[in-house]
C-alpha cells in the first residue's frame, strides 16, 4: 500500500519484514509495507502504524517505548537494534529488511522465545545476597566500589548481545554476555557475600571460558554495558583465586 508523501523532505518508508506464523503455509515469508514517515518517527512507531492501518496480524514486542524495557530488540538491515531508538529518517535511502533476533527460536513474526536467556539469568540469582543487617541500617559501600559496578547495572535484558555472540551461536548452554556481566556486577559488589559461589558458576566452558573475546557484545549494547570487560576481569579473579587456593594447600 502506497501513501502520498506531502512533504518533499521525506520519501516513502519501505519496510520488508520477515514474517513467521506457524499456522500458515508457507509459514515463513517476506512482507513489504510502505508508509508515510513523520518527523521524529522511530521504527517502533512505524511498525505500530503498519499494525494499525495495514496488517493487524503483524506481531512484535514492545512496552515502554523509551529504551528502558528492552522488549523491541530486532535485526534491521543486519544490525541489531532497539526499534524505539531507530530513527526512520536513517532508513529512507533504500528498502529496509527487518528480522527477529538471531539464535533464538521464533514464536511469531518478530517475536522470539527468550526462555533460554531468562533461564540463564535466573541461574546466577541476580539479586543482592548480603549479610543480614538491622532493619534501620543501610547497606553502605565505598564510592570507588560503587563506581566499579556502575557500567554493569544499566543492562535492560534486551538480548541484543546474545544475537551477536559467536559462543551463544555455537552453544545455547553458554551463559551469555548479559548474564556474565550481571554476575560480575554482584561479584564486585562489596555487600554481596557470594564471591566463591559466583566464581564457581562462571568458571566453566559455559561461563567465562566459553567467550571468544571478540567484543561484539560491547559494540552493540544499546546501554553501553561492557560484558567482555567483565568476563576478562572474572577470568583474572578466577585464576588468582586458584593460585591462592593452591598456595594455601601447600602451606598446610
Amino acid at each position: 500500500m502506497k501513501f502520498k508523501v506531502q512533504s518533499s523532505k521525506f520519501k516513502a518508508l519501505t519496510l520488508s519484514i520477515k514474517r513467521f506464523q506457524r499456522e500458515k503455509d508457507p509459514s515463513s515469508w517476506i512482507d513489504t509495507f510502505q508508509i508515510e514517515p513523520k518527523k521524529g518517527m522511530n521504527l517502533l512507531e512505524a511498525l505500530l502504524q503498519i499494525q494499525d492501518d495495514q496488517d493487524e496480524s503483524l506481531s512484535f514486542r514492545y512496552s515502554c517505548r523509551g529504551a528502558v524495557c528492552g522488549s523491541c530488540a530486532m535485526r534491521v538491515n543486519g544490525k541489531l537494534v532497539l526499534a524505539c531508538r531507530t530513527h526512520v529518517e536513517d532508513l529512507l535511502e533504500k528498502p529496509t529488511l527487518i528480522e527477529p533476533l538471531p539464535f533464538f527460536p521464533v514464536v511469531r513474526d518478530l517475536i522470539v522465545d527468550m526462555s533460554t536467556f531468562f533461564d540463564h539469568y535466573q541461574q546466577i540469582e541476580p539479586y543482592l545476597h548480603g549479610t543480614p543487617v538491622p532493619s534501620d541500617t543501610e547497606y553502605k559501600m565505598e564510592e570507588d566500589k560503587r563506581k566499579e559496578i556502575d557500567p554493569y547495572i544499566q543492562c535492560i535484558l534486551c538480548g541484543i548481545c546474545f544475537g551477536v555472540c559467536p559462543a551463544f551461536q555455537r552453544s545455547s548452554q553458554f551463559l551469555g554476555p548479559a548474564i556474565l556481566a550481571k554476575a560480575y556486577r554482584f561479584l564486585v559488589d562489596s555487600r554481596d557475600r557470594r564471591f566463591e559461589e559466583i566464581l564457581k558458576t562462571a568458571d566453566c566452558r559455559e561461563g567465562v571460558w566459553g567467550c571468544n573475546t571478540v567484543f561484539q557484545c560491547v559494540k552493540v549494547c544499546p546501554k553501553e554495558v561492557p560484558p567482555t570487560h567483565a568476563i576478562v576481569r572474572m577470568r583474572g579473579k578466577i585464576l588468582r583465586n586458584r593460585i591462592s587456593s593452591f598456595i594455601s594447600r601447600l602451606a598446610r
